[in-house]
């Protein structure tokens, strides 16, 4: 069995999420029920966002790395971000790292070229939604993402940034979120969506919407159990 490292913190809600599903699909698989190795290196939330805001990628990469570092150090075979945000340097990371990386992006986006979607929309953070690094392997195979406008887009990051990270589900909130998806269905014609945002699906656990919904936090640890079990 392989042994997984987490980069996390960013936030902790979706850290302790990735843990506990993580935990939960590994010991399912496991013939004997076992938990997972794994060690988790938690780096500050506020500077890493700081970083992706002032458009300093070399800072963020170099900060990032430590954290990667300290990982490589405890024995893991392979490491994960536990969040979308970061990933704006995965590729950095990745040449520099001395152990592989799993890609967040990835195994959401094959999830969706197997069904066939051609046109989705992506939430997320007010500065993923921006970014076209998290469009660019959609947009590269045909697929059209969707954001919302900027409006929508202050909305959802307000959301996340005040309630979401903090484990917070304000049913107003999840309205405003509601109301942003229908619109992008009647006047985009999304076909899906992407939960782009490690928090945003504590705003959907337990409820359906009336489009298809990616939660790339979802297909990312299904990847991450995949890769532990890989000879």
């Amino acid at each position: 069995m392989k042994k997984l490292g987490i980069l996390g913190g960013m936030g902790p809600e979706s850290t302790i999420l990735y843990y506990k599903e993580i935990v939960k699909e590994f010991s399912q698989r496991d013939p004997n029920g076992y938990f997972p190795a794994l060690s988790i290196e938690t780096v500050n939330m506020y500077e890493m966002l700081g970083y992706c805001r002032s458009g300093e990628y070399g800072k963020l990469a170099e900060y990032l790395l430590k954290g990667i570092n300290n990982l490589e150090q405890s024995g893991t075979d392979f490491i994960i971000l536990a969040s979308n945000t970061p990933h704006v340097v995965f590729e950095q990371l990745e040449e520099h790292s001395n152990v592989p990386l799993l890609s967040i992006i990835d195994p959401t986006f094959y999830a969706i070229q197997r069904k066939g979607y051609t046109k989705i929309a992506w939430l997320g953070t007010g500065f993923t939604m921006e970014q076209p690094f998290f469009r660019k392997k959609f947009n590269e195979n045909g697929i059209n993402v969707i954001v919302p406008n900027k409006r929508e887009r202050s909305i959802i990051d307000k959301i996340i940034a005040s309630e979401l990270e903090f484990g917070i589900v304000n049913p107003e909130s999840k309205r405003k979120v509601d109301e942003i998806i229908r619109r992008l269905m009647s006047e985009e014609n999304i076909e899906a969506v992407v939960m782009g945002c490690t928090e945003l699906p504590l705003m959907f656990a337990d409820d359906e919407l009336s489009v298809p919904v990616f939660d790339t936090m979802k297909y990312h640890i299904a990847g991450i159990v995949d890769k532990m079990f890989e000879e």
